[in-house]
């Protein structure tokens, strides 16, 4: 191998590399490796094209039919590895592209310049203000706006206009443009801007390294075109990387839609604090809440290079039976026997059997968790003057007396039994006065699932130091009820340690559109006491609208989903497992899963432990949480069943119905955002206002 040459793979390239069929994905890997050794043999056709506009363009053969676009160097051993096709389709890719390094910003940029120069633009009057009026030369250079680009921003008036010229404006000009547009400040994307920078290589810093890779080795080669090596691992958004790489002088909370990379910023945290302290007792908590993600975070953070017992991965109700069981620290005396909300429920009935009451065991086990465990409360003279804000019952002071007498037979029908909240609050009375704790650092994951009692928790098990807590979450992906207050369990962030992720790498912009439709009405805590929001929320992919399709009978709607499934998997090539069916229920999951066993399709239920790389995923809407499919069915959506009217719907109250209806709109909202590619929503009768208003 020649060390002296230094090959940048870029995004549009993988992009490529993967529609390819296999064997011309093999040769390309060949190829690769032949151009490291000598990038202008003869025997890889290394041509400079006239016909391109950017004359440092240069096509690769493949085979016959294939051919590779690179950038060549002005000088130096740098390449760029650009994209990959049929010759036809990679010549036309390439004959408008523009490779330029960008100086100011510190930035590859790739765009297309317009054969006449002209964009189609919304056609607006004489005296309508353009988009960007407000920015002067200077600002349009400092976000790297290419100077023949100028005059096309300024004729941008709306956000269509901008969406058309997409392809004409560099990725990371595109990102900056839509920011301004929807009211973030200049100042704050040019100190993201500033802080992607490096003084030393330039061409190696967070900026240059958005959308690039640098390939070192063949080994590495071999792993990343053969798919073993995920995207995400290569390219990190500057944003990502400069929160992720970096010190803080205390707590840190990360918000942002679905798809932004919120798990990926919070793996990438917990390897470097390993690099930052190496060998170090004790270790370093990643903790999430859902149980079937831990089995993924695991395999991926070992791909970082982390190795094993350095970062302890655990749900949060493990962690909580873990610690409550270590004999190391003998908060107990003997094994706690852990309440599960059915036994909690059935205690709840004992207890109003002997002190009947006007409210019912639901409402004591809410009133349990969300007002007396959530606040610690020990008294019923705290209780008196215990917070209730959000809570669906008002109660008087009497009421409050003849609750705790309800609440104390509660407690000694559980015997020694507890649920997780009560050893949430005794685990954290225990550790707060603990010298030495269990671990180095917290990293925690789907935040907006955790309660108050559960992050004070977290709180107690790490030193208040720099970098002592690192929590990444979404307000809008909050399906289970969860009211949650930094400051009120004791986690104080300020100023610059709150941030935002803003790209969605994940999905469509129309499926990120239909996302967002669900949850658009829905005002939420930003964990803080202030409102969240999604101002700047962008996908830079786009791909077919949203599918929404309604029978006369369950049964043609099965039909449907069967032959579209034929479709996918054996005319477009869509792999069983990059596929997953949905439903609200377990009843509607039993459904899909006997359809499918009718049809002689393998299917896989993600509520399992089991693994079958060649089965269809299926789920109920719970279960998706965390995970991501190619193609996502969403069954049984239609008016009558949306939101789902379970047993008590129509007793709640008017402020109970709002509350679980903006549940369901979370819940809802995850759905669709699992979806990478398409999303196919089906049901029975009427559609659902929920989208079609």
């Amino acid at each position: 191998m020649n060390h002296t040459i230094q090959l940048f793979i870029h995004d549009s390239f993988f992009d490529s590399f993967s529609a390819l069929p296999k064997q011309i994905q093999k040769r390309t890997r060949e190829l690769l490796k032949e151009f490291k050794e000598n990038p202008t043999s003869s025997a890889i056709n290394y041509e400079k094209i006239s016909t391109f506009k950017d004359q440092s363009l240069r096509t690769l053969r493949v085979n016959d039919k294939y051919r590779a676009i690179v950038q060549a160097p002005d000088k130096g051993e740098s390449f760029h590895l650009l994209w990959v096709d049929n010759h036809d389709e990679a010549m036309d890719w390439a004959k408008n592209k523009i490779f330029e390094w960008n100086k100011v910003t510190q930035g590859f940029q790739l765009f297309e310049q317009p054969e006449n120069q002209e964009i189609v633009t919304t056609k607006t009057t004489v005296e309508t203000k353009q988009l960007y009026d407000f920015l002067s030369d200077s600002d349009l250079m400092a976000i790297g706006t290419p100077e023949l680009m100028f005059n096309l921003v300024r004729s941008i008036s709306t956000m269509d206009d901008l969406n058309n010229s997409k392809i004409n404006l560099p990725t990371d000009v595109y990102e900056y443009l839509f920011f301004l547009a929807e009211g973030i400040s200049l100042e704050e994307i040019l100190e993201d801007i500033n802080a992607g920078k490096a003084d030393k290589n330039p061409m190696q810093s967070s900026n240059a390294l958005k959308h690039a890779f640098i390939l070192t080795d063949d080994t590495q080669l071999e792993e990343i075109l053969n798919g073993s090596f995920e995207k995400w691992k290569i390219f990190l958004h500057p944003t990502q990387r400069n929160l992720a790489y970096r010190d803080y002088n205390g707590p840190v909370k990360v918000t942002g839609g679905a798809g932004t990379g919120k798990t990926v910023c919070a793996l990438h945290r917990a390897k470097y604090l390993v690099d930052k302290v190496g060998v170090f007792n004790p270790p370093i908590l990643f903790t999430t809440y859902t149980k079937s993600l831990t089995q993924y975070l695991q395999e991926t953070i070992k791909g970082l290079g982390v190795e094993e017992g350095q970062v302890i991965i655990s749900n949060i109700d493990k962690l909580i039976f873990d610690l409550a069981n270590n004999q190391q620290y003998k908060i107990f005396n003997s094994k706690v026997g852990y309440l599960t909300t059915e036994q909690e429920k059935n205690i709840w009935c004992q207890a109003i059997e002997k002190y009947p009451s006007e409210f019912n065991e639901d409402f004591f086990y809410s009133e349990y968790n969300d007002v007396i465990l959530a606040q610690n409360i020990n008294s019923v003279e705290s209780y008196q003057t215990a917070s209730r804000i959000g809570r669906n019952y008002r109660i008087g002071r009497k009421d409050k007396v003849e609750i705790w007498t309800v609440f104390e037979e509660f407690q000694k029908l559980k015997a020694g039994n507890y649920s997780k909240l009560e050893l949430c609050n005794l685990l954290t009375t225990y550790f707060s006065k603990q010298k030495n704790k269990p671990f180095s650092f917290v990293v925690c994951d789907e935040i907006q699932d955790f309660s108050n009692p559960e992050l004070s928790l977290l709180r107690s098990l790490v030193d208040e130091k720099e970098n002592d807590m690192f929590m990444v979450g979404d307000p809008y992906q909050n399906i289970y009820k969860k009211s949650l207050n930094f400051a009120k369990s004791g986690v104080i962030i300020k100023g610059r340690r709150s941030r935002k992720l803003k790209i969605n790498y994940r999905t469509t912009e129309e499926i990120k559109g239909l996302a967002m439709k669900i949850v658009s009405t829905l005002e939420l805590d930003d964990f803080d006491g202030n409102q969240e929001n999604l101002k700047g929320y962008l996908s830079l992919m786009h791909g077919n609208p949203p599918s929404y399709i309604t029978f006369n009978t369950p049964e043609e709607e099965d039909k449907f989903i069967l032959e579209k499934l034929n479709t996918l998997i054996i005319g477009e090539s869509i792999l069983p497992n990059e596929i997953c069916i949905s439903a609200r229920t377990n009843n509607g999951l039993d459904a899909i899963k006997k359809s499918l066993s009718a049809a002689n399709i393998k299917y896989l239920d993600l509520g399992s432990t089991k693994q079958n790389a060649n089965a269809v995923n299926v789920s109920t809407f719970h279960n998706m949480k965390g995970h991501e499919f190619k193609i996502v069915f969403v069954k049984g959506m239609s008016d009558n069943t949306v939101p789902y009217p379970h047993s008590n719907y129509a007793n709640l109250t008017e402020k109970e119905r709002l509350s679980y209806h903006q549940q369901e709109r979370s819940l809802y909202y995850v759905v669709f955002s699992r979806a990478i590619q398409s999303v196919y929503i089906t049901g029975v009768g009427e559609k659902s206002g929920w989208i079609e208003k």
